[in-house]
């Protein structure tokens, strides 16, 4: 005789729906302070862009023109990287907090590359 009595199915069946709530609820504000981390990424960087052009209009020689674009470039990629940090430890708590969730701790599988 079977093992499965309706409790047992009924209590299975609530589990996996908690537990998907719960992975959706993580997915969800994971995606939604995505977007917020890369639009203020975003607009730092127009931000940036606009003081550096002043700064290039501004300049009374080449070389100050130049430093003016050397020094946004660095900002790009000090933001770049650190939006690319903030978005791989996102990703790691994502990943961590899907585990618990579904109680796994298979860490076999690589993260992507960004």
């Amino acid at each position: 005789m079977s093992e499965n009595t309706p409790d047992k199915v009924n209590d299975l069946l609530e589990a996996a729906i908690y537990n998907s709530t719960k992975a959706w609820d993580a997915q969800s504000k994971y995606f939604d302070d995505f977007i917020k981390r890369n639009v203020a990424s975003f607009a730092t960087l127009s931000d940036a862009r606009i003081e550096s052009l002043k700064a290039i209009g501004e300049s009374q020689s080449f070389n100050q023109a130049f430093e003016a674009n050397i020094a946004y470039e660095q900002g790009v990629r000090d933001e770049f990287r650190k939006m690319r940090e903030d978005n791989e430890r996102a990703w790691t708590d994502l990943e961590r907090k899907l585990s618990a969730i579904y109680g796994t701790t298979d860490s076999s599988e690589e993260s992507p590359d960004y």
